[in-house]
């Protein structure tokens, strides 16, 4: 069959079609089936198309939300930051250590439980980093200082200290004689002081009790005070008083104490020699409290 032929067919076959329509129409009959047929074309469309895109969205929310992992070995792949904290017991004999170990055993900075018991075979072979701090005040024949205070180390352990104390608050006059001041006879009113000092010492523990000794390196600085009845080289807000012969000194002392401590509290007691184990020198005494970290 030609395509001439075919098409002649063709038209025939559409024309017949429509007339045939055009009747039923005519009669009161309408095709409903066409429109119907073509409206579930057209809505299987949209459907189809508003699926896919929902499926996008889906799509794109479940990959915000998904962590990436990359090609790596398994050592190397992503654990949730929960399970990167070990639990780390430590386990200790108060038999060895004294009924209160000197470390903390409440503290939680450092990641441990500390747990007690008899059994050597268990217990943890290194013991814990001691660290304690607290403040001191040691009392002398010549100036009193306060002084904060670390330990650290385990067993033995090494202790610093810093004491400060004293000061002249008066006018201090550099280009006034001691003669000028005979000649004005000025009543005396004493020599203020002021002391700094940098200690560093060892020690051990022995149960609740740690001794230690150490050396203090320092200065002390001296003034000679006058009552000027004229307050004219000092105002009567400082009463009059004005020094001169300013004189600085190096310190060097011993300190020997100890620590007593509980679970988490510590005291601390010193006397400390000037120059040499003296009393005609200046013994101070010490006495303070900290607390164990």
């Amino acid at each position: 069959m030609d395509r001439v032929k075919f098409k002649k067919r063709l038209y025939k076959f559409i024309m017949k079609v429509g007339y045939n329509i055009w009747e039923a129409q005519k009669n009161g009959w309408f095709p409903y089936f066409v429109i119907i047929f073509l409206f579930t074309n057209i809505t299987y469309g949209q459907s189809t198309e508003k699926s896919q895109k929902q499926q996008k969205v889906i799509e794109q929310r479940t990959q915000r939300s998904t962590p990436t992992y990359t090609n790596t070995p398994p050592n190397d792949r992503y654990t949730p930051i929960q399970n990167q904290r070990a639990y780390r017991p430590y386990y200790y004999n108060p038999n060895i250590y004294g009924y209160t170990p000197y470390w903390n055993p409440y503290r939680s900075w450092d990641g441990r439980e500390y747990i007690i018991t008899t059994d050597n075979s268990k217990t943890s072979p290194q013991p814990p980093m001691r660290i304690s701090i607290g403040v001191l005040s040691e009392v002398t024949t010549q100036q009193s200082t306060i002084s904060p205070y670390l330990v650290i180390g385990q067993k033995s352990f090494a202790i610093f200290q810093y004491h400060f104390g004293g000061r002249n608050s008066y006018p201090y006059y550099d280009n006034i004689y001691q003669w000028e001041v005979d000649e004005w006879e000025d009543t005396p009113m004493g020599n203020p002081i002021q002391r700094n000092e940098f200690v560093i010492g060892i020690g051990t523990t022995i149960d609740r009790i740690s001794p230690f000794v150490g050396m203090g390196f320092g200065t002390q600085t001296q003034w000679d005070s006058y009552f000027d009845e004229t307050y004219t080289l000092s105002s009567p807000r400082d009463l009059g008083i004005y020094t001169i012969n300013e004189d600085t000194d190096k310190l060097r002392t011993l300190k020997i104490g100890f620590i007593y401590h509980w679970e988490q509290i510590e005291v601390i007691s010193q006397i400390s020699t000037f120059e040499s184990i003296s009393f005609a020198d200046g013994l101070r005494l010490g006495i303070g409290v900290g607390i164990k970290l």
